[in-house]
């Protein structure tokens, strides 16, 4: 994409270091790699992860919807990566025999809502693309791995333990410090917000999880969970539920309830016990839910069994008054604008993120001008999804008068689109 550009870009020459090889920090480095222009020196590029490589190919995860819509844009910055063609041919469309959706059901899982993700959406050159894929985490992960230049490296099994600033020449300089009592010192940081924000804590929707992945035999995942994805609501006492497919012997599952307070944290790996009362405790929640719920949740995989509280945090700015230090640390990801698994959007975010402050790293002089260009992309578009994921919170755990206004809602959508669709 043709940008204008700095002489001499605020990154140029200098060293830069992800904390973390998610989606963000994943989509940062190659984002850099796309947008880089000649000329200039580029930055060195060094992403810590603190898990090993062999535990995050292992783990299969969950799936993900990436979106091409404007609050979205996964899919524009997917194929501006040259990463969407490999992707589309790993997704669960191209996997199924039947294309999935989106739905909203009622608990005996007749259709309130369907989105069909078989429209196309505009790229940047003019042309279409589709407008939407859902795909496993760990698949977009590996991807976006093998995609990162020779010359940038990912550390495995290097969590960062702290920071400091250097107030020694070079000035300006960030330590970056890990466990075995090694550090790096570079001229960016990415993400870290723990350590350097210590009182910018998540705030807790009010939303417990109980989730997990069911495995079955090859090709037997019920329907319609086989293909299609989404949101049970109804249940009658509040109670919401999510499924999705993750593989084509494997689906997730997550059941959600209200809670005046967050759940005390199980520590891991659950008992037999534990596992036990979980599996339990869902059931006789989502008793209101029709088969395949219960299908489900005996299908668990103990090893996937999570419980979650839902917890997100409004975006913030790196000006001087936020605390950050002065343009060396840069937050993007859920270290910045965290969102609960309600908003459906934090993985398009991410890759948003990574290409917006690659952009502007690259446009800019200064990194002052650089970020106040970048927070003002990023921050709007994250409280916008914040704002919604209190809403889907609010609806998928409505009951009474409120349940019934959700149901009337989504039925004239639903109509709306049919008519607009012929």
């Amino acid at each position: 994409m043709p940008i204008q550009q700095a002489d001499q870009p605020a990154a140029a020459g200098k060293k830069i270091i992800i904390v973390g090889a998610g989606i963000a920090g994943l989509s940062l480095a190659l984002s850099i790699r796309k947008q880089w222009p000649d000329g200039p020196p580029p930055p060195s590029l060094t992403i810590y992860e603190r898990e090993s490589n062999d535990s995050m190919h292992s783990r299969e995860g969950y799936s993900l919807s990436i979106r091409g819509d404007a609050l979205s844009g996964g899919m524009q910055v997917l194929q501006r990566l040259d990463s969407l063609e490999r992707l589309l041919a790993l997704s669960l469309s191209a996997q199924n025999s039947r294309p999935g959706s989106f739905n909203l059901w009622s608990t005996d899982w007749t259709s309130l809502l369907r989105v069909s993700p078989t429209t196309t959406t505009k790229c940047d050159d003019g042309g279409r693309i589709p407008a939407g894929m859902r795909i496993s985490r760990s698949r977009l992960r590996r991807v976006l791995i093998n995609a990162i230049c020779e010359s940038d490296r990912i550390v495995w099994n290097s969590p960062c333990t702290h920071t400091e600033p250097l107030l020694v020449p070079p000035q300006g300089r960030t330590r970056v410090h890990f466990p075995d009592g090694g550090y790096d010192d570079c001229d960016i940081l990415s993400k870290i917000r723990a350590q350097l924000r210590p009182h910018d804590t998540l705030d807790f929707t009010g939303i417990v999880c109980i989730s997990a992945s069911a495995r079955f035999p090859e090709g037997d995942v019920p329907d319609p969970v086989d293909a299609d994805w989404g949101g049970v609501l109804g249940a009658g006492n509040g109670v919401g539920l999510f499924v999705a497919p993750v593989s084509s012997s494997s689906a997730l599952w997550s059941l959600s309830y209200p809670s005046a307070t967050p759940r005390e944290r199980l520590g891991r790996p659950f008992t037999k016990d534990e596992v036990d009362a979980l599996l339990a405790e869902a059931l006789e929640k989502g008793r209101g839910f029709c088969e395949p719920f219960q299908r489900l949740v005996r299908a668990t995989d103990p090893e996937t069994l999570t419980v979650l509280n839902a917890m997100d945090k409004q975006p913030f700015g790196h000006g001087s008054a936020t605390g950050t230090e002065a343009g060396r640390v840069v937050f993007i990801g859920d270290a910045n604008h965290a969102v609960s698994p309600f908003a459906g959007n934090g993985a398009n975010m991410a890759m948003l993120d990574g290409w917006d402050l690659a952009e502007q790293l690259a446009r800019n002089s200064s990194m002052e001008t650089a970020l106040e260009a970048y927070d003002g992309r990023s921050m709007p578009r994250s409280a916008s999804t914040v704002r919604h994921s209190r809403w889907a919170i609010d609806m998928m755990h409505a009951t009474g008068l409120k349940l019934a206004v959700y149901r009337g809602l989504l039925w004239l959508v639903g109509l709306v689109m049919r008519w607009k669709q012929g």
